[in-house]
Parts: structure tokens; sequence; C-alpha cells
């Protein structure tokens, strides 16, 4: 049984990642022509832009997927009806998206901003009618489906953004993008998916006495993620934001490409082992470690190679993206922990407690951007990496007290991989100091980096073990490239 979720949690993990690579190297490609063609300020437009879209729509989801993957499906109505009851939230939003574009043109001083919002807020409607049968296949641990639709996507939306930018060289290039694959991720899963969906309120009384709080968590989760976007548009000038911008996707590229995929099928696992409460723990320590193990040298090493990164990839005139990228590239430690503890407190019914540590990391943003006075982006990503360890702390101990974790088997957890990567991000840093190039530094960085860590993990694993027995699952996997003997 175990080996079956492990194989689930690993078929997950392996055609999401299949999906996001894929998705990054097409939008790498598309990036590395499009900042070369628009400037920062286009970027603080889109990107302002695109939280508001993504604010309302989170504002109207209704939990559909999680709802799909925590309930029995056998009785069609309940998917018909879930689908009905996301679509009503969905227009709704999309209508109220409308009308506040004036407001939010006044709120950001950017006068433009209310046609581009009026314009993209026939996004939520789009996304409405997305087959709500693609969920019944990560249901039952197919993820190759969901792969396929959101390749082809990203693919068609990325020619389009490129092609809409060489004509015209301005922020509408990244909006039409966005509405296209919107358009075409719909379209596809209706052509992967048999399932028709259609109009029925049989079950939204039952759905909706848990899919409130799956609604308000995750209204409140888009919030906590993306509170600064909203701060900033009040607080910089769209130059400003577009740095900002720049510099938290960059910084989180390895979580988005590598750490979320790796917790892809976890939901679908974990939800199958929700009243085994032993299991369950054993399950989540064995995440936990997998992620940590992953998540401490990518954070590090984002940090370390953040300057070299910009000179190569975007150019001279992002460098204020530099000190951005290394501040909040911490963060992926602090979201890769809250993405595991969210989960199973979704599970265990604790949605309650779950949207009060939202709220919790909000007021901290909020308070911590406007009480702190500055105005840069370098120091107002350092308030935000400061706020983000803070709350980590809160919310950990929260969760050691509600699942009722062992502290013993979780800080080695941690403190391992940390310690380690300190070692390597020092060791990177001395290598790229000595090199004039940036190319060169950039490249021998990366090698360094793998290299140390790699290096000191296998020669600490032996001893790893008998502290962290959950690493015995990452050296057995790791044995298969490279003979590594087993320890009791």
């Amino acid at each position: 049984m175990a080996d079956q979720y492990s194989q689930a949690i690993f078929s997950g993990a392996k055609w999401s990642m299949i999906t996001i690579w894929y998705n990054r190297c097409i939008g790498l490609i598309s990036t590395l022509v499009l900042v070369r063609l628009l400037s920062p300020e286009d970027y603080g437009i889109a990107g302002f832009t695109m939280f508001f879209v993504y604010f309302f729509i989170a504002l109207s989801t209704v939990g559909t997927k999680r709802y799909v993957l925590m309930e029995d499906m056998t009785d069609e109505n309940k998917l018909h009806s879930i689908w009905s009851l996301n679509l009503l939230f969905r227009i709704v939003s999309a209508f109220f998206l409308f009308l506040s574009a004036d407001w939010v043109a006044v709120y950001t001083s950017e006068p433009e901003i209310a046609v581009v919002i009026r314009v993209v807020s026939i996004i939520p409607v789009i996304l409405a009618f997305h087959n709500v049968g693609m969920d019944l296949f990560e249901k039952n641990f197919n993820f190759k489906m969901e792969t396929m639709m959101l390749m082809v996507a990203k693919t068609l939306g990325s020619v389009c953004t490129i092609a809409v930018a060489l004509i015209i060289g301005n922020y509408w290039a990244l909006i039409a993008g966005v509405i296209l694959m919107a358009v075409i991720e719909v379209i596809t899963s209706y052509i992967l998916c048999p399932f028709r969906p259609r109009w029925c309120t049989q079950y939204w009384k039952e759905q909706w006495v848990i899919s409130k709080w799956l609604y308000l968590v995750s209204v409140s989760g888009y919030m906590r993620s993306r509170v600064d976007m909203l701060l900033l548009g009040n607080i910089l000038n769209s130059r400003n934001v577009g740095f900002y911008n720049m510099g938290q996707e960059f910084s989180w590229l390895p979580f988005t490409d590598f750490l979320a995929p790796m917790n892809h099928g976890a939901f679908s696992v974990f939800s199958k082992l929700k009243d085994q409460d032993s299991l369950l723990k054993e399950r989540l320590y064995s995440q936990m470690a997998l992620l940590m193990f992953l998540a401490m040298p990518v954070s590090f090493g984002v940090c370390a190679i953040a300057e070299d990164f910009v000179y190569v990839v975007l150019g001279e005139k992002w460098i204020d993206v530099i000190p951005v990228m290394q501040n909040l590239s911490f963060l992926m430690i602090v979201m890769t922990m809250y993405m595991l503890i969210q989960t199973v407190l979704i599970l265990k019914s604790r949605m309650p407690l779950l949207f009060k540590c939202d709220c919790l990391a909000i007021l901290l943003v909020i308070g911590s951007f406007y009480g702190s006075g500055y105005d840069d982006p370098d120091s107002l990503s350092f308030v935000r990496l400061l706020v983000g360890g803070i709350f980590l702390v809160c919310v950990t101990t929260v969760f050691l007290l509600v699942i009722r974790l062992q502290a013993s088997r979780l800080l080695p957890v941690i403190f391992v991989p940390f310690s380690v990567s300190v070692l390597m991000y020092f060791s990177v840093i001395a290598v790229v100091s000595e090199i004039d190039s940036h190319f060169w530094a950039l490249l021998l960085g990366i090698v360094t980096g793998v290299f140390v860590y790699s290096v000191s993990m296998l020669a600490l694993l032996p001893v790893s073990i008998r502290v962290i027995p959950e690493y015995r699952s990452i050296q057995a996997k790791i044995g298969k490239i490279i003979r590594t003997p087993m320890f009791d």
C-alpha cells in the first residue's frame, strides 16, 4: 500500500514537472525575447493587472478541484453541480472585476490600467467553463491529461505573446497571451475529457458546507502570497513594481518549476489517508524530508547566483532586480513548508485555522510595508522576507500542536539540509567572486553549488539516516544511479 502511494506521488511529481519544465522552457524563450522588446513599466502594468485578475478568480473559486479530490464522485450530478456553482461565482466575479477598473486605476495612479482591467475581466468567465471532468483524472492518479492540456495552452499562448509584442511592443502583448492561454486551456479540457458538464443545482447546499471554507482559504491564500503586489501598486511606481515582479518571478522559479510539482500528487494521496492518522503522519514526515532536502539548496543557490543570472539572462537594464531576487529566494523555504501544512489542515477539516493563519500573514505584510516607511523594491523585498520568517515560526508551532507531530523528527529534517546549504552558499560565493565574466561565473557557480551540496549530502547520508529515517528512500533512489551503501 505504501508503495502504491509513493508511486502516486512520484507520478504526480513526474507529470507536473514535465508540464512545468516544458512550459518554463517555452516561457524562458518568450521572456528572453520579451524583456528586450518590453520595458519594466510594461511588466509593472501587466503584473499589477494580473494580480487583480487572479485575485478576483480567487474570490470566485469554490474549491472545485479539492472538492472533487476529497469527496465521493460516483454520482455524476455532484460533478455537474460543483461545475455550475463554480460557473456562477466566476461570472459574478468577472462582473465586479469589470466594475472595479476605475478604482484600480485611481489606486495605482496609472490611468491606462482601467482599460486593461476591463479587457481582462473576460478571463474569469473563460476559465469558468473549464471541464470539471479533468479533475477526475487526478483523483484516479492519472496526471498525464492535465499535463497535455497545459502544455498546449502554454505553447500557443507564448507564440501569440511574442507575435503581438513584435507588432505593438507594449504590455498588451502580455495581456493577449494570458487571454489566449485561458481559451486554449478550456477548449483542450473538452477535447481530452469525454465528460460534458451541464447546469445542475442539486447538491449546492451540501457542497457549500465544504466549499465555503475552501472558498475563504482560496481567497486568503492568494492574498497571503500576493498581497505585496497589491500594496506596491500604491507605494511604488510602475517601473519599480516591474522590478519587484520580475525579481519575484525569477527568484521563485525553482519553487514553481520543481518544488511545487514534487508535491503535486500529495493532496490526492493524503486524501486517501486522512482517516488513518499514523500512516498520514509517516507519509507527511517523508514528504517534508524530501522537500526540505531540495528546498534548502535551491533557496541558497538562487541567492548566490542572482547577480550573474540577471546580467546574463535579463540584461543590464534589469540590475535593480538583483537584491529582490536575493531576498525573496529564501521565501521558497517558507512556501514549501506551508504548502504541506496547508494540505494537511484542509484534509483534517481545520480550514478555519488555516484561514486565520493566512489572515495573520496578510496583516503582518500590510503592517510591515506601511510601517517600515521604505519606498524601494530592495528594502521592501527584505521586509517581505522578515515577515515570511516570522510567519513560518508561528505557523509551524501551531501545526506541531494541532497535528501533533514530533519536533524531534521534524527539526533534523530542516537543520541538516540547512547546514549543508550554508556551506554550499559560501563555496559558490567564493568561486564567483574570483571570476570577471558573468557568464562563466553563473555557469561555474551552478556547477560548484551542485557539486558541493551533492557530495556533502552523500557523505552525510549514512549518519543522517540515523536521525532522519525518511532519508532512506532518498538514498535508495540515489543508489539506483550511484552505488551507495545502505546503513541501518
